[in-house]
């Protein structure tokens, strides 16, 4: 059968049967009869012929890329086929891929692979020799959105993925993420939407259109009404603190009470609370003495607070990730790890000779 790749309304799976989002036959042949490099050819490449002498159509809607520079070469054509909902396309390379994201703009749905990894102009492709087989390498997304369930989160995924942006999600679980500064150390599960940094302002923008039509319909008892306008100003100054409707809310409430602020304020209030929230801590001494002292011991602590001072990063609100301590304490961090490598190596050493000798 082969791998295929499909453009897809639906979210986020193409195989999803309970996604009503598809692109229907109509709508794929307007496309083609709109496109002059598309040919509809609803014939297989080997025509099978039905007892009363016709031709038997392969698929309704099926049509052939022109252009392909493959086009012949050892049987090969570039078939686009249409499946009720879907246009797909089996065992594409690179050539037709880029001929798929240019339709999936056009209809405004999205390229997604068998396994139901999604494609975009920005990635890179890599193809196996002996499958022939693309695979979309990995890019850089960033948590946008977090919501409790992942169907919570499909209502924003489909408005997403109908502008053509791409999105990644993932869940956490609860873990416990270790802080040496003892911080930031809490439990967390949440269902997360990531977008790449440079699609935030798109995808911010679509869910403040979300959010607009359910502002018409705001439940007076929301714990939003009872907030000062302080409360709510800075509920507008920390968005990452906060739901995009909470945030929406807020600001529709200062409106009503003739509190507005501008746009342009509001922006510059955002960014130096971001400016602020990248600047690493600075008193640190107390943790790292204790760390070089571990360290020397061969003690586990010291390896691990020197490994999270100098790896360590956050998430800011607007997506970018920092590191979460100076450069100072970084370089600190760095020899703690190095310094706890060498005596962990001596003290294992030393071991084993003894256990020889003995």
């Amino acid at each position: 059968m082969g791998y295929e790749v499909h453009i897809t309304r639906k979210v986020p799976r193409w195989a999803d049967e309970e996604d009503n989002a598809t692109i229907t036959l109509a709508e794929w042949l307007d496309y083609v009869a709109s496109d002059s490099e598309m040919r509809l050819d609803e014939y297989p490449e080997w025509p099978v012929y039905l007892a009363d002498g016709n031709i038997n159509p392969e698929s309704d809607g099926q049509s052939v890329w022109l252009p392909y520079s493959k086009n012949g070469v050892a049987g090969n054509y570039a078939w686009f086929c249409y499946f009720s909902d879907r246009v797909t396309v089996k065992n594409p390379d690179e050539e037709i891929l880029g001929k798929m994201l240019a339709i999936a703009r056009t209809l405004g749905a999205r390229v997604q692979g068998d396994d139901g990894e999604y494609f975009d102009e920005s990635s890179a492709y890599l193809a196996d020799a002996h499958q022939g087989t693309i695979f979309e390498a990995s890019t850089d997304f960033r948590d946008f959105q977090t919501f409790a369930s992942a169907e919570a989160a499909q209502p924003l995924l489909a408005a997403i993925a109908r502008q053509g942006i791409l999105a990644r999600t993932a869940f956490d679980n609860g873990q416990l993420a270790f802080d040496p500064s003892f911080a930031n150390n809490q439990l967390t599960s949440k269902y997360i939407v990531k977008v790449q940094l440079s699609d935030f302002e798109r995808a911010s923008q679509v869910l403040a259109a979300m959010n607009a039509h359910a502002l018409s319909q705001a439940d007076p008892t929301h714990y939003l009404f009872s907030f000062t306008d302080e409360e709510l100003f800075d509920l507008l100054v920390k968005p990452d603190e906060w739901s995009a409707y909470d945030v929406a809310l807020a600001g529709q409430l200062l409106r009503q009470r003739g509190r507005d602020i501008s746009p342009d304020t509001l922006r510059l209030l955002r960014q130096r609370r971001v400016a602020e929230l990248a600047a690493p801590p600075q008193d640190h001494q107390a943790l790292i003495v204790g760390s070089y002292l571990s360290a020397l011991l061969g003690g586990f602590f010291g390896l691990l607070v020197g490994y999270q001072l100098y790896f360590n990063r956050r998430l800011l609100p607007d997506g970018r990730r920092v590191y979460s301590y100076s450069a100072t304490d970084r370089v600190h961090g760095l020899r703690i790890l190095v310094l706890g490598i060498v005596v962990f190596v001596l003290v294992l050493g030393l071991q084993i000779i003894r256990a020889a000798d003995g």
